[in-house]
């Protein structure tokens, strides 16, 4: 996922770009677009400016954890499987996510 750390900046960031790779084979893509990749089911929402709405990284792997937790009625299935040092490098990369740089 190194093109999509330069797009958005976060390039260097080693927690952000190891959670975008994460991203990227948890699945996340099946139901989420981001940066024109993906898709949207469930009426999942287009990431690529997550970090612009100032959730906070408590929150994002909150969300992860157990999105009907955090949003009730949340079709999103549950992450925390994958652990609490994963979600949160998901969690920083979501909140790195701000828009293609430059654009």
């Amino acid at each position: 996922m190194p093109e999509w750390a330069e797009k958005q900046g976060f390039a260097g960031n080693n927690e952000a770009e190891e959670g975008a790779t994460l991203f990227a084979q948890s699945g996340c893509l099946n139901c989420h677009v981001y940066l024109g990749a993906g898709g949207q089911n469930l009426g999942a929402p287009e990431l690529t400016e997550e970090g612009t709405k100032g959730r906070g990284v408590q929150w994002q792997a909150d969300h992860l954890k157990c999105p009907s937790c955090v949003n009730p009625g949340s079709p999103m299935p549950a992450f925390d499987g994958l652990g609490d040092d994963n979600l949160r490098k998901i969690a920083v990369f979501l909140e790195a996510s701000k828009g293609e740089q430059g654009k």
